[in-house]
């Protein structure tokens, strides 16, 4: 029984050695292939000894890696919505490693996603209040969404303006560009600032939760970031709500620097309310 036992054990783990390096391989191969289609994912190969983190990109120092961090490398998980790689790399210091990307499948091809700043023609700056999934928690933020695949980025802000608010936009201004999270993902979002000259039903996805519309001015703005909250209702109960929106606070700079600097392209409806 023992003897049975013993060799059942091994036979467990030579497979599962080899069904390791079998998915190893897989992977490297499915991510070579990846960077094939998609040259722009190492558009910057980096230069470690100028201080860059380096992708490697040689087959046999991938494996070599891989074998000596006992992580993979390569491709490690894609749906229709994301994608999971992991890259060998050297460091600034030259040591050898691997780390790690998560990018919107929809980044592959340009914007990811868009985010709105709409502008009422009262100055203030309309917002919504969202249960977010990966925070577990409402969360007070400007409309935001997916660009479609072929559609501009102003067509799709104008879209998820309506959709998550029920505001129609026009005049659309380009405020930037931010990456919320440089450390893990490759998204950049454009952010847009626009005219609200209508209002109908909003029309949610399903996977939406979007209790409550909210106008404030500037200062209101500042005042809910020092505080870190807001007050709102969501199903008859007053709630203080986060309010630490990145997208929201870039927004604010960059109007303001560009006010500031006398930028002239901002027509005269886009001077926000900040009593």
């Amino acid at each position: 029984m023992r003897k049975f036992a013993w060799i059942f054990f091994q036979t467990f783990i030579f497979f599962s050695v080899l069904t390791s390096i079998d998915a190893g391989e897989v992977s490297r191969q499915e991510y070579l292939n990846l960077l094939k289609n998609y040259p722009n994912l190492v558009s910057s190969n980096g230069d470690f000894s100028k201080g860059e983190i380096q992708v490697v990109l040689d087959p046999q120092e991938m494996a070599d890696i891989e074998k000596a961090t006992c992580r993979d490398v390569g491709v490690m998980m894609q749906d229709k919505y994301w994608l999971w790689v992991n890259d060998a790399c050297i460091f600034p210091n030259g040591t050898k490693g691997v780390y790690g990307r998560i990018m919107w499948m929809k980044s592959l091809e340009g914007y990811p996603g868009v985010v709105v700043m709409p502008v009422l023609p009262n100055g203030k700056i309309v917002l919504n209040c969202n249960y977010r999934h990966a925070t577990r928690s409402w969360e007070i933020e400007l409309p935001r969404g997916v660009v479609n695949i072929g559609e501009e980025t102003s067509a799709a802000a104008k879209r998820e303006t309506m959709e998550e608010t029920g505001m129609l936009v026009e005049s659309l201004s380009l405020l930037g560009e931010i990456p919320p999270d440089t450390g893990l993902t490759n998204t950049v979002a454009a952010i847009w600032m626009a005219k609200v000259f209508d209002q109908q039903d909003s029309q949610q996805e399903a996977s939406e939760a979007i209790e409550d519309i909210l106008s404030l001015t500037v200062q209101e703005i500042k005042q809910a970031f020092l505080r870190g909250s807001y007050e709102c209702t969501i199903k008859g109960e007053r709630k203080q709500i986060p309010f630490r929106d990145p997208f929201l606070a870039y927004a604010i700079l960059m109007y303001e620097l560009k006010e500031a600097a006398a930028i002239k392209h901002l027509p005269n409806f886009f001077l926000l309310d900040k009593d």
